[in-house]
């Protein structure tokens, strides 16, 4: 079977540029141009190739199935399909082969002659893995690579697009990207994409057909805003109570969130350090060194880490193990603390925060960020719920958990908020100068 690629896929094909990011809508056929674009990369240059996925059985169903199996090659290029590897050896020597991101340790070592990253969007700490194993698979013959996906929220994709933007403040010149929708496949009749726009959310619809970046379906966080929760930071008064509130990680980050509570009960997320892959006397002293000015009123840590405890406070940092006396199971003790900060981002009728811009008429939050915590506002825009199962979606008494995604700083957060105590007794008000500071996006 010979593929012919449309213009729009064309226009991808022939752009110079080392790396394309294309985002695309469902069914616009971004799967069939990145395996025409690796295969045409293979025939010209012997060498070794990849499309990495998500998940092993998704390369298969995607790549393999409806790709290398599906005679969209031809057949008399090819010298070998390996099933059980999922690789196919061409004639002049080159291998295609299918990859996973979920062992990123089995794809180190390797030089590459080309890449892609399929649905790039739904790979977990992307960063890490771009920057610690893909990308040096790259450096030795200076390979392209493509990256392609439909939105997932503002996450990781969002910014890699950013950079093969020209007005974009992080564009970069080795970067192209490209926008398709799904009407900019001419295989697929219009008809049937307005029939999916007729049965979907709008948001639903504009992410997954029209390729668009916008807040996900299903975000557990739902009420944040960045006009409404991210501030300006300001010198905070003495009378404030400072907490700090950690999450473990090794492949995945270290987070220590630096936390306030003002006189009026106002929760505020100062600072934050959010780390991957380095030691504890790396994070142990940067955290000392940024906590040297404050008084730090205590430190609230992931529950199930006492080894991290107690490492953590041969340094220095005592922390406290987060508290569990809610009562409640270890999925009801999460759901707990959702519920909480998800309390404290919600407007309260008649609430007013000193120094507020008075936009907000009809109450404000309890709970703001500082601008610079750029990690824990991402965090808040892609934390999401778990998707049921069909033989889950059944069973009407189970409770809605969120991914174990995006959660780092989400995960520190909630060890502060179901361990802090509000204090009993009224402080006086702090006076400190009006328009300090001023709610909005920044």
């Amino acid at each position: 079977m010979k593929v012919k690629l449309y213009p729009g896929q064309l226009s991808v094909v022939t752009d110079p540029a080392r790396f394309k990011v294309i985002t695309a809508g469902r069914r616009w056929g971004k799967s069939v141009l990145a395996r025409m674009w690796l295969l045409n990369l293979a025939a010209k240059t012997p060498g070794t190739y990849w499309i990495v996925s998500p998940t092993f059985s998704m390369g298969k169903d995607i790549h393999w199935k409806q790709g290398f199996l599906s005679g969209e090659i031809p057949p008399n290029i090819i010298e070998k399909k390996n099933e059980a590897d999922l690789e196919i050896t061409l004639i002049n020597g080159s291998r295609i082969g299918l990859k996973s991101a979920e062992h990123p340790d089995r794809l180190r070592g390797v030089k590459l002659n080309g890449l892609v990253v399929d649905e790039i969007a739904s790979i977990r700490n992307w960063d890490w893995l771009w920057e610690e194993v893909l990308r040096p698979t790259l450096t030795d013959t200076r390979a392209p690579a493509m990256f392609i996906s439909t939105p997932a929220g503002f996450n990781h994709f969002y910014d890699l697009y950013l950079m093969g933007q020209e007005n974009s403040e992080t564009y970069n010149k080795d970067y192209k990207s490209f926008k398709f929708t799904s009407y900019d496949n001419p295989a697929i009749a219009a008809e049937e994409i307005d029939l999916a726009k007729d049965s979907l959310s709008e948001d639903a619809f504009q992410q997954e057909y029209m390729a668009d970046f916008r807040k996900m379906v299903g975000l557990v966080y739902k009420d944040f805003d960045r006009s409404k929760h991210v501030v300006k930071p300001f010198p905070i008064p003495q009378s404030w109570r400072v907490y700090r509130s950690m999450d473990f990680g090794s492949n995945n980050p270290t987070v220590c969130l630096w936390i306030a509570i003002d006189d009026d009960d106002n929760l505020w997320i100062l600072d934050e350090h959010y780390e991957t892959g380095e030691t504890i006397d790396y994070h142990s002293g940067l955290i000392n060194a940024r906590s040297k000015n404050m008084r730090i009123t205590a430190t609230y840590g992931d529950p199930s880490g006492a080894q991290w405890l107690n490492e953590f406070g041969r340094r220095g940092i005592h922390i406290s193990k987060a508290s569990k006396d809610t009562g409640t199971s270890k999925q009801n003790w999460t759901l707990y603390g959702i519920n909480k900060i998800m309390e404290r981002l919600k407007a309260k009728p008649g609430h007013f925060v000193e120094g507020q811009m008075k936009e907000q008429t009809s109450g404000m939050p309890s709970l703001f960020i500082f601008n610079g915590c750029q990690n824990t506002i991402k965090e808040f825009e892609l934390y999401r719920w778990r998707e049921k199962s069909s033989q889950s979606m059944q069973d009407l008494n189970e409770p809605d958990m969120p991914e174990k995604a995006n959660d780092h700083a989400m995960d520190a957060l909630r060890y502060f908020i179901v361990s802090y105590k509000k204090k009993t007794t009224e402080a006086p008000p702090t006076q400190w100068k009006k328009d300090q500071w001023r709610i909005g996006k920044q």
